[in-house]
C-alpha cells in the first residue's frame, strides 16, 4: 500500500500545528501549572530559575509554529517517501 507524500506530510503538520497551539496557550495561561508538570515528567526541581526566562509573545508562537510545522511536513513527507521506496524494493 502506497501512501500518499504530500497528504502524510500536510496530516503530520496540521496535528503538529494544533499540538503547538494548544502547548502554547496552555503555557501563557498557565505558566505555573504548566512548568510544575513538566517538571515532575522531566525530574528538574529547579524550574523556579527558567520562569523569567519563559514568555509567550506572538512573534515567538508564530516563528515556533511555522518553523514546527514546516520541520514536521518534510520529515513525515520523507519517511512516506521513504516508506515507499521500501514497499517497490519488496514488491518486485
Amino acid at each position: 500500500m502506497k501512501i500518499n507524500v504530500p497528504s502524510f506530510g500536510f496530516a503530520a503538520a496540521t496535528s503538529v500545528c494544533a499540538i503547538y497551539i494548544c502547548s502554547a496557550l496552555i503555557l501563557k495561561y498557565w505558566p505555573a501549572q504548566t512548568l510544575r508538570f513538566i517538571g515532575t515528567i522531566h525530574m528538574l526541581p529547579k524550574l523556579d530559575y527558567i520562569k523569567s526566562f519563559i514568555t509567550v509573545t506572538p512573534q515567538a508562537v508564530i516563528m515556533g509554529l511555522l518553523t514546527y510545522t514546516t520541520l514536521a511536513f518534510v520529515i513525515f513527507s520523507l519517511i512516506a517517501l521513504v516508506y515507499n521506496q521500501i514497499q517497490n524494493v519488496f514488491k518486485k
